[in-house]
């Protein structure tokens, strides 16, 4: 293939690339119409009857009720969720859609909990670390580098 081509097709691949980060950022808003914790902390008395979904970190739980701490852009707010039932640890992370009540509260009719404790997250990256260090551990039993011609091999045996 000719240089050229080459040269047109990475100026092709990199506008449409290019093209796809505008897009993105254009159609944001309609992505995610709900409003994060900067916009909840300076209006949120304008969100009082809305339904809303917000991801935060459990601070507290209770009777019934789980107290999260939104966070986001440099602010946070702390939230009442009522009406729930989730088994969920101080410190977990929780997504929770529902309807905004006055005095920071929200009335869940769904909350799903994405890690329940401190050391779910934990948990998850480490089982990827060895699950990626057992697939270089294969990977270069069976291959090899060929630093002559910088190609991979195949190793005999």
């Amino acid at each position: 293939m000719r240089v050229w081509v080459r040269v047109g097709i990475v100026l092709v691949l990199c506008l449409t690339l290019g093209g796809l980060f505008v897009h993105a950022e254009i159609t944001e808003d309609e992505r995610s119409p709900y409003p994060d914790a900067a916009d909840l902390s300076t209006g949120y008395e304008s969100y009082v009857g809305q339904q809303l979904m917000v991801f935060g970190t459990v601070t507290e739980t209770g009777d019934g009720e789980l107290y999260i701490k939104v966070e986001g852009d440099g602010t946070a707010i702390t939230l009442r969720v009522t009406e729930t039932s989730t088994a969920v640890e101080s410190g977990g992370v929780v997504q929770v859609y529902g309807t905004v009540g006055p005095e920071q509260t929200i009335a869940a009719e769904r909350v799903e909990v994405v890690n329940s404790s401190r050391w779910a997250e934990l948990y998850k990256y480490g089982a990827s670390a060895i699950g990626a260090l057992g697939f270089l551990l294969l990977f270069f039993r069976y291959w090899r580098i060929n630093r002559d011609t910088w190609t991979l091999e195949a190793r005999n045996g």
